[in-house]
This record gives C-alpha cells, sequence and structure tokens, in this order.
C-alpha cells in the first residue's frame, strides 16, 4: 500500500463510524453528499473532496461505505467518478452491504483498467466501530485482501477472508437474513409469552440460558427492548433490504421450503407498514398489536 491518503466515501452511520477510527491513524479525504457530514469530518482532521473524481486524484486506495451496490456503481463509473482517475494498481474496498452479483461485475469492470476490488462488509453497528470490535468479512484474491488487510486491521482485528470477490457480501447478506429471523422469533416469543401470562423479561432470561438463545435474545432484547431506548440505529428498509439479497440467493430447488423466502415476505410487510427509516427494532409493536400486549419496556421514539 503506497503513502498516498486513503479515500473514504459515505459518511452515514456506518461509514462515519468505519472513517472515524481510520482518521485517527492515517491521512484521509472524505466524500459524502452532505457537505456538513464533510465539515464534520474535517474538524476531525479529514481532507474533503469535492466529487469522487475529485477524490480518485489523490487516492490510492478507497473505501466506499454506501446504502446499496446501485450507489456504490453510481460513484464509481457515474457522472464525476472515481473511475476517471482511479490509477492502475489502486484499490476499491467496498464496505457497503451489497449485492454479490453487482460487487462480482464492479471488480471485473475495474480489473480491465488495472484497479483491484475487494469487498469488506462489517458487522457489528456503528457501537462495534466506535469500539474496534467490528466483524469484517472480505472477499477477493490474497493478494489484495493482504494489500487492504493492513488498513482493515485500523478498524478492527476481527478480520475473515471468506472467498473470492463476492463472497463476503454473500455471507454478509446470509448474517443478516440469520439476524432477521432471529430478531423476528424473539420478538414473537415474546409477545406469546406475555400473552400467556409470562413476564417477557423472566422468559427472555430463561431462554439466554437455555438452546433458544441468540443475539436478538441476548444483546437486543437486553440492552434496547428492556433497556432504556428501544432503537438500534439501524434502518428497517436497510435490513429487508439485506433480507432481501440473500433470499435472491436461495437456489430455486430450495424454495419451496426456504424460510428466507418467507423472512423477507416479513420484512417487507413491516417496512411497508413502519416505513423504510423506521428502526429495526420497531417491529416489535406489531407482535404487541397482535397479541394484544406490551413488551418492550424502553423509550420508544
Amino acid at each position: 500500500m503506497t503513502n498516498r491518503e486513503v479515500g473514504f466515501i459515505g459518511l452515514g452511520a456506518m461509514g462515519g463510524a468505519i472513517a472515524r477510527r481510520i482518521i485517527a491513524q492515517r491521512k484521509v479525504r472524505v466524500f459524502d453528499l452532505d457537505q456538513a457530514r464533510r465539515r464534520e469530518f474535517v474538524a476531525l482532521g479529514a481532507l474533503s473532496a469535492a466529487s469522487p473524481r475529485d477524490l480518485a486524484q489523490h487516492a490510492s486506495v478507497v473505501v466506499i461505505c454506501l446504502p446499496t451496490s446501485v450507489h456504490v456503481e453510481e460513484v464509481v463509473f457515474g457522472l464525476e467518478g472515481l473511475v476517471d482517475f482511479l490509477g492502475p494498481g489502486s484499490l476499491v474496498i467496498d464496505a457497503t452491504s451489497g449485492d454479490p452479483v453487482a460487487s462480482r461485475s464492479i471488480a471485473a469492470r475495474l480489473a480491465a483498467l488495472d484497479v483491484s476490488y475487494v469487498d469488506a462488509p462489517v458487522s457489528g453497528g456503528p457501537q462495534g466501530a466506535d469500539a474496534g470490535t467490528l466483524a469484517i468479512m472480505v472477499g477477493g484474491s490474497q493478494a489484495d485482501v493482504e494489500r487492504a488487510r493492513p488498513l482493515l486491521e485500523l478498524v478492527s482485528p476481527n478480520i475473515r477472508h471468506v472467498g473470492a470477490v463476492g463472497s463476503a457480501h454473500c455471507a454478509k447478506a446470509l448474517n443478516n437474513l440469520l439476524a432477521a429471523s432471529h430478531r423476528l422469533l424473539a420478538f414473537e416469543a415474546s409477545a406469546v409469552a406475555a400473552s400467556q401470562g409470562v413476564d417477557p423479561q423472566a422468559f427472555i432470561d430463561c431462554v439466554n440460558i437455555s438452546s433458544g438463545r441468540s443475539y436478538a435474545t441476548e444483546v437486543t432484547m437486553g440492552r434496547h427492548v428492556f433497556g432504556e431506548r428501544l432503537a438500534q440505529g439501524f434502518a428497517l428498509g436497510l435490513m429487508a433490504k439485506d433480507v432481501g439479497l440473500a433470499a435472491a440467493l436461495v437456489p430455486e430447488p430450495l424454495e419451496g421450503f426456504s424460510l428466507a423466502t418467507t423472512v423477507r415476505g416479513l420484512m417487507e410487510r413491516m417496512r411497508d407498514e413502519f416505513g423504510p427509516e423506521a428502526d429495526v427494532n420497531d417491529v416489535i409493536e406489531a407482535y404487541e398489536a397482535a397479541a394484544e400486549v406490551r413488551v418492550a419496556t424502553s423509550e420508544r421514539g
């Protein structure tokens, strides 16, 4: 990796948290459509770029963290995109929770320009980034992953190379499918318990010393449903998007008994009911209303 600047595109909740860790240790030039966010990161020591094209003139390594692969394609190949000035030998690290099919296409188009690409989505939320404990899944050639590793280690030591380009985005989508499924089941089971006269917190406490425990029961329920604030800071629309990406990977022979497609339908229904900007934990209200019980004791809204 050269001594040129690191470029970083996408300063939202997740991208911003990752960028802060890199800025503390490297010279970074940032771009986001929100100029106020750019100014915020300049105050932290970053340099600002007027466009992805401008950023590419200064950086040999560019990290991208955007809502979807469509956004990634736009900043790479669109008007004022990175591709105009990314030099041969540059490296793009895509931390978006993206579409593995799109990832492979982006990588192939960049390879024709002698630009390397790895997909490196993360799990653990902004709080995990702040703590330096994110899980980072990486897809790409061994050589490209090793080039990316020193920079990724500034974010977290928990790095797993899962395979070729697109593999990490596949792993992340399937991880979020599991996370969404566990969350919905934890909410449903808690509402059922309450409807049967069982205290939801006592129920979850039992589950957490039993075989049904999961991140949803051990962390989501305790920290958010029974904690101070229900909101987790992850948009329902983004979770529905990730579940949809995972369900799209299901081979046709599995579709007839796929839980993934069932969860996709539920998440899309919840997204349409609560809105894409709602917090993913807001959906517990649907289970409470249907069972005519109250489960969450935390502050809502």
